[in-house]
């Protein structure tokens, strides 16, 4: 499956944004986040504008190295937090369309180092969280199927690095199969990392596979929904799950 458009990107990056500024609205600092449990909803906030505050950095920097990577506090007051959250989006979409979405930028994804890798993924980040605090919330398909790739993408590249933590994402060749009826990918554990397809061809020999709509797909494979009944190594998902969280 191609990417989305730019200015799809961009304006999904913006009407995300104020999706996550009208869930929070009028809620207390210290709420806990029960799908990040050592998460307050203070600290979500930092996240996400951290987030987009420090791909706007790495955008507009001509340096080929990473960053080195800081916190950047959300106000104290939640007040100020829609404010803060529009302006560090804001200056990511522009940082975007300034430099170009093609630009060569570093990023943490070697296959993709343009500027629009941090557009695409900020915004598959922010939308997990807008669902960390509004779970009951909907999602444009579209949306939903690219942050199913974006998911697998990041999975395989960083499962690829000596990271303990995604060491189980390693193995003999074992293959997961996820589809929504229009799409399906599939995700190997070869001995140096997981690897990764957007393949339609369901003949493809799969362990497990995993059928939902995309957008509960998308939930499922960030650890937000516990996956739906499948078919085959029930275990072999359960692995990926529980060994998948970056």
């Amino acid at each position: 499956m191609d990417w989305l458009t730019p200015d799809r990107y961009l304006s999904a990056l913006e009407s995300e944004t104020t999706r996550l500024i009208t869930a929070i609205r009028g809620r207390a600092a210290g709420e806990p986040i029960p799908t990040c449990p050592d998460w307050t909803l203070r600290d979500l906030v930092t996240h996400v504008g951290t987030g987009h505050r420090t791909a706007t950095g790495v955008i507009r920097s001509p340096s080929p190295t990473p960053p080195a990577y800081a916190v950047i506090p959300a106000p104290d007051d939640p007040d100020d937090w829609p404010g803060w959250l529009s302006s560090g989006a804001a200056d990511l979409i522009a940082a975007v369309r300034d430099v170009g979405f093609d630009t060569t930028v570093w990023a943490w994804v070697p296959k993709y180092p343009i500027a629009g890798f941090w557009a695409r993924r900020m915004l598959h980040d922010l939308i997990i969280h807008r669902f960390d605090v509004a779970p009951g919330g909907d999602l444009d398909q579209d949306l939903a199927v690219d942050g199913v790739s974006d998911i697998l993408l990041c999975c395989a590249t960083l499962s690829a690095r000596p990271q303990p933590r995604m060491a189980g994402l390693r193995g003999a060749g074992e293959t997961l199969r996820f589809s929504d009826g229009r799409h399906t990918w599939h995700a190997t554990l070869t001995p140096t990392g997981a690897a990764w397809t957007d393949t339609p061809d369901v003949t493809v020999p799969a362990a497990v596979t995993l059928r939902a709509p995309a957008k509960e797909l998308l939930l499922t494979l960030n650890r937000r929904r516990e996956p739906g009944p499948s078919t085959g190594d029930r275990a072999l998902l359960r692995r990926w799950l529980a060994n998948s969280r970056f």
